[in-house]
């Protein structure tokens, strides 16, 4: 039952977080290494069910064979598989050269891709709040991308991945690095950029969280006293130059206004769809009532489309990107992720020891000058 289980369902709900196709394989990636590990309690499966583990491979290994099962513990399936006729037989097709080529040249291209997209992103002032708003699910394929491209790499490049002694694994190897255009420094260089950009989005959507009700309500407040204005404008109470009074737009204004407080923070979903109403209709009374004339009362109303456009980027605002950043960002796959959290540690021992360094020979130079400054005094 576990194992028919693990076959058809996806019991980590991981796939929400990776809705592309491509990117199946590294959303079913935890619930495929359980898979590995429970396959060996059944090993009738591994020996003779061709056909299960025909589906098994399709599902979970169509473009993947080294599989973390742990922190940092990695197996090669072409190496644990090589004794049970039925998983060999149907992992053939994903080793197939041209498989192997097809992928090992569609991560290069990724990779070369998103390295770009991401250098744009961290460019200083480029990630602005109504920027990452805007784009949310751009940045999130983004991210996606990165690390699905980043994992496929370190895993099918990594030495641990690879018995030098066996002559399949080296061809399959020496097809990938060749294919990948693997080069090491880039691949590290992409996995900082990648960090970093992970580390702003994140912090930009928890003050953005944090900030969400009280920044909504401003704007409602905001959109609703323009409206007011407009419709004392038209009462004649409040003069506005060339604006004749006018009744029906008076009493239109103030309508509005009383919807625009009447919206609900606590009904997100209805209060941005009757929000995408009300930019619709002061877009048409504009229109239909040739109030294009009168700059001021365009300002008016572009103000309040301003408003309104802004409770609808901040009640979009939700929990489930964090989430989906965090689930995205799993770097617990490689042996070589460790290897890159010492490097982190080492780089930022040294960094500390350089500035202690540098402090004190500015503090030994300022002491020389001080001494020196005193004894022309004297």
């Amino acid at each position: 039952m576990v194992i028919g289980r693990l076959r058809s369902d996806d019991i980590y709900n991981q796939v929400s977080a990776y809705p592309l196709p491509e990117h199946r394989s590294t959303a079913l990636a935890n619930q495929a290494a359980m898979l590995y590990v429970i396959l060996y309690f059944e090993p009738s499966i591994l020996h003779t069910h061709q056909a299960k583990m025909r589906e098994i491979v399709d599902k979970y290994f169509p473009d993947n064979w080294v599989i973390s099962i742990y922190m940092g513990i990695t197996v090669n399936l072409v190496d644990a598989w090589e004794p049970y006729k039925a998983a060999k037989t149907a992992l053939n097709n994903t080793l197939d050269l041209s498989n192997v080529r097809e992928q090992a040249s569609r991560y290069a291209t990724v990779s070369e891709r998103v390295h770009a997209q991401v250098q744009q992103f961290l460019k200083e002032g480029y990630l602005r709040e109504e920027m990452v708003l805007d784009n949310i699910p751009k940045l999130l394929n983004c991210l996606r991308d990165c690390n699905v491209a980043i994992r496929w790499l370190m895993l099918h490049t990594a030495d641990s991945a690879c018995d030098p002694n066996n002559k399949r694994f080296r061809q399959i190897k020496d097809q990938i690095l060749t294919d990948s255009r693997y080069n090491p420094r880039i691949l590290f260089q992409l996995l900082l950029d990648t960090a970093q950009f992970e580390f702003i989005l994140k912090e930009m959507f928890k003050q953005m969280l944090s900030e969400k009700q009280t920044k909504w309500e401003h704007y409602k407040k905001e959109g609703s006293e323009r409206m007011t204005e407009l419709a004392d404008v038209f009462s004649g109470v409040k003069p506005l130059t060339r604006v004749e009074k006018n009744e029906n737009l008076q009493a239109w204004f103030r309508e509005i206004s009383k919807q625009i407080l009447s919206l609900n923070y606590d009904d997100s979903t209805a209060a941005g769809r009757k929000t995408v109403q009300l930019i619709q209709a002061l877009e048409e009374v504009q229109e239909f009532h040739q109030l294009e004339s009168n700059l001021q009362v365009c300002q008016f109303l572009a103000d309040t489309r301003k408003f309104l456009h802004q409770m609808i980027r901040t009640i979009n605002i939700k929990e489930e990107v964090l989430i989906t950043m965090q689930i995205v960002g799993d770097l617990s796959f490689p042996r070589s992720a460790q290897r890159v959290a010492v490097l982190f540690w080492r780089v930022g021992i040294l960094c500390e020891k350089s500035f202690a360094n540098h402090s004190r020979k500015h503090v030994y130079i300022s002491s020389k000058d001080h001494k020196a400054s005193d004894s022309r005094h004297y």
